[in-house]
């Protein structure tokens, strides 16, 4: 009798380790279903007219909003081909070094020979304390809410910030936090702006009813799968996709594991009554 291996813990460890390695690596393009929905946010990304400017904001952890990195990197890759311009507006601590994260990420600034040039096109706002209060004064006077950059420069020094003011000059606010509930709430429901969330998958189920009390005002992406279809859209495959390809090698190597050890157990009672 063939006397199959055990299966150690160690060894499913590194096989898994391997696994999630492989795609970044060698991507296999895995396919995947797309969202309507996600197409109908990259195109009305795509329809703002140039110079229109976009809120990039809200509060939680780096930990929790990785996942929502591959939509905004992406998005953020469009904005830069259209000419758009992002604030970044952090109401989190962390928030400051994930929204730097997700524009590094996407190579847009000159530094990485991109078209963007920081205080022009693109500026990053400190964190912003209070909470509500904090999202209030700053959709209703951001230059009273805020006085610097995130670097301490004064915002009347600021190019950008001579176009912006307020929530009237807001063409859309993208929430890659958790926190989206105080953006629908402030932004969306007392001031008409209109909301995107780039959603974590465990995030989506709590907040998708947003999107039929809001419909035409409020969209939303679904976790590293929604980031996958944003990077198709923007043909700049990613981070989204290199999770979906991990996701397809896993769903089979779980199945083997499962596989090979109901084979084991199976082996090691024939062993025990043959013993008997």
């Amino acid at each position: 009798m063939v006397k199959l291996p055990e299966l150690s813990s160690r060894t499913i460890w590194a096989v898994v380790l391997i696994v999630y390695i492989i795609p970044v690596l060698m991507p296999i393009g895995a396919s995947f279903e797309m969202s309507d929905i996600t197409i109908e946010i990259y195109e009305f990304m795509d329809s703002l007219p140039e110079d229109s400017i976009v809120v990039v904001g809200g509060a939680y952890v780096f930990a929790f909003d990785l996942e929502s990195s591959a939509a905004l990197i992406a998005a953020t890759k469009q904005m830069a081909r259209k000419g758009l311009r992002i604030v970044y507006a952090p109401f989190a601590v962390e928030a400051v070094q994930f929204q730097k994260y997700t524009l590094d990420a996407a190579h847009v600034d000159q530094k990485y020979g991109g078209p963007w040039e920081y205080g022009v096109d693109y500026v990053q706002l400190p964190y912003m304390p209070g909470g509500a209060a904090a999202y209030v004064a700053f959709l209703d006077d951001t230059h009273s809410a805020v006085a610097t950059d995130v670097e301490g420069t004064p915002l009347n020094e600021i190019p950008l910030m001579d176009d912006f003011h307020s929530y009237e000059d807001i063409a859309v606010w993208i929430v890659p936090h958790w926190a989206f509930d105080m953006v629908v709430r402030y932004a969306v429901a007392e001031r008409d702006v209109p909301a995107i969330y780039f959603a974590q998958a465990a995030a989506y189920a709590s907040y998708v009813p947003y999107m039929a009390a809001y419909p035409g005002k409020v969209w939303m992406t679904n976790g590293f799968l929604g980031g996958a279809q944003y990077e198709k859209l923007e043909n700049s495959p990613g981070l989204g996709h290199a999770v979906i390809d991990a996701y397809a090698i896993m769903s089979v190597v779980y199945l083997g594991f499962v596989v090979l050890g109901n084979l084991t157990m199976f082996y090691s009672d024939k062993e025990e009554e043959e013993i008997l």
